[in-house]
């Protein structure tokens, strides 16, 4: 295919005599497309209209979308997606999650057109290190070394092409990256995509307790559970996205809990929600450690809420702040904390480090 000659999407765009400038075109291509829980996305599409044509494509409706989405197309096959570029004329394409990285990559090389992607702790936490013990059960085992995905091998060949312009990804998950063997000269350190402005808010806050994130084992929910059970005289919020929360409801009645499993909530209505509450208490299995950097985390501390988050790994620190949150190595630790206020010095820096 011929190539298009296109200006440098890493170049600002330049004033032509009597013209008005171009706007560079970004093409983004999705998994699944609006979903809550991907806030994410959203956030990063309406931060790039004002400087941006965006184009949206996506190769699924989200079970549970959010309203406030913006015109979208669909594609599944190659062919449509090329179909897609050649109508929208991009300057570059732009995917979210690892797992993407060999779709987008064939797409560019047919295409001549550049991409970008921005990666989170869903598709980057699996590259971790094994811990020493489970290497030494695999070893004792003999079992093999797993091989890589098929996908992460095309992957990285995508990323060593020209066409590659950058992979943001958080700065914990630079190591976890590297040792799969990205390019790490095409990584970009970024925190997640969170609207402080939009949640800023340093008003007196409620008296209630809040969680959120899909309602799955290994977001360790039963601790939520517990934690309510002692402290009987709060109110206990679950936003879980959507999820299925029918196990944890039959186990919240079994344990006298009270936890509130709040329906899914349309994004623009989170700040108000956000504000309800005194603390956030993240959970989140030691065991399966698949937590990475919540946008939660920072929301609330925007929004005035303590937040309280599990100790699972020593990149945390950098995320949640020094002095401004609480990592607890246990659920039991919390109970006198979430009972009593945010200690002011901790929700200031709370807004400091959201910012």
């Amino acid at each position: 295919m011929t190539k298009v000659a296109r200006p440098d999407p890493r170049q600002p765009s330049q004033h032509q005599s009597g013209q008005r400038p171009h706007k560079l075109r970004v093409l983004f291509l999705l998994r699944e497309y609006p979903k809550i829980g991907q806030t994410f996305i959203k956030n990063e599409i309406e931060a790039l209209e004002a400087d941006y044509e965006i184009g949206i494509i996506t190769r699924q409706i989200a079970e549970v979308p959010y309203a406030n989405s913006r015109p979208h197309g669909f594609a599944s096959e190659m062919e449509e997606f090329v179909a897609q570029v050649e109508l929208f004329k991009p300057d570059v394409l732009h995917t979210h999650f690892l797992t993407e990285l060999a779709l987008i990559g064939e797409l560019s090389r047919r295409t001549g057109v550049p991409f970008t992607m921005r990666t989170h702790s869903c598709d980057t936490i699996g590259l971790r290190r094994r811990s020493f013990g489970d290497r030494l059960l695999r070893l004792m085992r003999r079992e093999k070394p797993a091989e890589r995905e098929a996908w992460l091998t095309q992957g990285l060949a995508a990323v060593d092409s020209e066409l590659c312009l950058g992979v943001l990804g958080f700065p914990c998950a630079r190591p976890w990256m590297r040792r799969a063997g990205v390019n790490e000269a095409k990584l970009i350190d970024c925190f997640p995509v969170v609207r402080f402005a939009a949640f800023h808010d340093p008003s007196p806050n409620g008296e209630a307790v809040m969680n959120i994130g899909p309602a799955a084992r290994t977001k360790a929910m039963p601790d939520f559970l517990r934690l309510a059970s002692k402290v009987p005289g709060r109110a206990f919020n679950l936003y879980a996205l959507g999820s299925d929360t029918a196990w944890l409801e039959q186990r919240s009645a079994q344990a006298g809990a009270r936890i509130n499993v709040v329906a899914a909530t349309e994004p623009e209505a989170m700040p108000a929600e956000y504000k309800k509450h005194r603390w956030l208490v993240y959970t989140g299995d030691t065991g399966t450690p698949t937590t990475g950097w919540p946008m939660a985390i920072a929301e609330a501390q925007a929004s005035g809420v303590g937040v309280c988050m599990p100790a699972l790994r020593p990149d945390l620190t950098q995320y949640v702040g020094e002095g401004a949150g609480i990592l607890y190595e246990t659920i039991d630790e919390l109970p006198a904390i979430v009972s009593a206020p945010v200690p002011e010095e901790m929700r200031i820096r709370g807004f400091e480090q959201a910012r």
